[in-house]
């Protein structure tokens, strides 16, 4: 998060509403007075473990080709990447030689092969640089540059999200990140050995800002991109043909679009947009909250009755996956001047209810997965000015 844009947080409103944390925390509010069961919302146990100097982005993957999924935390301050390798039985490691370099501030995490060689790597935005940078994997949970790593993107002003998909249909992964500063993103292609050159620019909406995601949203089997659009008030949606082409779309997301997460939230097999709007995190008008746009499976979205959901101070990172086991996928959302984080329980008909609870001071990262294997998902969240992550293991 931009130091500057921090700073534009009004004090007062940060202080009137940690005080509703603490009054609010571990309580579940009823948004919406459904008929249906509703399935009890699970409990967790709380495991702090240290990482590096400005905890942010959090992302799980199976590192070392053991079938258990490891954790990747992106650390802002010190310029690294701390790497976790799970041991079973709710017990991480650092890899060895954890934490390895990830370039200036790294910002946002994407995983996969780029190489082909059966190993996962890492693709790392840098913030306040015009930056990339590739990590190769070993297969053990260890990690070196690409041979041309970092990867220079002529963005303005710098990188803040990254993608990996293959656009071009060449059997290659791509990467991308956003050009906020002219309103467009950047895909630079791949060669299949780690190397990725000519840059090919796609307009957005105005000022597409700190997430992109890409996933087939038409199920043409095609990867297709969205941005948060954080002074246009909305989403765009490319489209991709799978030649390294889109068409554009618009829909309104709330205000000052932040972050975004993908995935099915009504439980119809077509997948939807999760939102965090924060003008207060920008300095903008308007309020916080969470805004769900529900997919129809052609690449087009319409907003989710009740939303704007009600939010913590500043959300700025979510995350989805069905945490209550109800077969339907929930949301997990950062407050990041709240010390907090909310989730929303989902069902078929809408929102159910929130529960916020109190995490460490400025939680940056969030992620959701079943670390232990007992078929419950797990919270993953990092903290910032801690520079540790806390992971809430579901009891019930």
């Amino acid at each position: 998060m931009d130091k500057d844009n921090e700073k534009r947080v009004n004090e007062d409103v940060k202080r009137a509403f940690l005080l509703a944390v603490k009054i609010l925390s571990s309580i579940t509010f009823i948004l919406f007075s459904n008929c249906f069961p509703q399935k009890q919302n699970p409990s967790f146990e709380m495991l702090t473990i240290p990482v590096g100097k400005g905890a942010a982005s959090v992302e799980a993957a199976d590192l070392n080709n053991d079938n258990l999924p490891d954790l990747a935390v992106a650390n802002s301050e010190d310029s690294s990447v701390t790497i976790l390798l799970n041991a079973g039985k709710r017990k991480f490691i650092p890899a060895a030689g954890s934490p390895f370099y990830a370039g200036h501030a790294p910002n946002d995490i994407s995983i996969e092969d780029l190489n082909k060689d059966g190993h996962l790597d890492l693709t790392i935005a840098n913030h306040e640089r015009k930056h990339l940078t590739v990590l190769l994997g070993n297969g053990k949970g260890q990690f070196q540059p690409a041979p041309h790593s970092p990867f220079f993107v002529n963005v303005r002003p710098h990188t803040h999200g990254v993608i990996i998909a293959d656009f071009n249909g060449d059997g290659n992964p791509d990467i991308g990140t956003e050009s906020w500063g002219v309103d467009s993103i950047v895909i630079l292609q791949g060669d299949g050995k780690s190397n990725f050159s000519n840059p090919a620019f796609y307009a957005t909406g105005k000022h597409p800002y700190q997430r992109l995601r890409t996933v087939d949203l038409n199920n043409d089997g095609k990867p297709d991109i969205v941005t948060t659009n954080l002074d246009g008030n909305d989403v765009t949606i490319l489209l991709g043909d799978g030649r390294g082409s889109f068409s554009k779309r618009l829909f309104k997301a709330g205000d000052t679009p932040f972050g975004v997460a993908i995935g099915d939230l009504t439980g119809d097999g077509n997948l939807d947009l999760a939102v965090v709007n924060s003008p207060s995190i920008a300095g903008n008008a308007g309020k916080d909250g969470l805004t769900i746009l529900t997919g129809d499976g052609t690449g087009n979205f319409s907003r989710m009755e009740g939303s704007p959901f009600i939010s913590g101070l500043s959300p700025s990172r979510v995350a989805i996956g069905d945490l209550n086991g109800d077969g339907v996928n929930d949301v997990a959302v950062t407050n990041y001047m709240g010390r907090s984080i909310s989730v929303y329980y989902l069902h078929k008909k809408g929102a159910v209810s929130i529960s916020t609870f109190a995490v460490g001071d400025h939680p940056s990262g969030v992620a959701i997965h079943d670390l232990d294997g007992d078929g419950k998902k797990d919270i993953i969240v990092s903290s910032h000015t801690e520079n540790t992550i806390l992971i809430f293991f579901a009891k019930t």
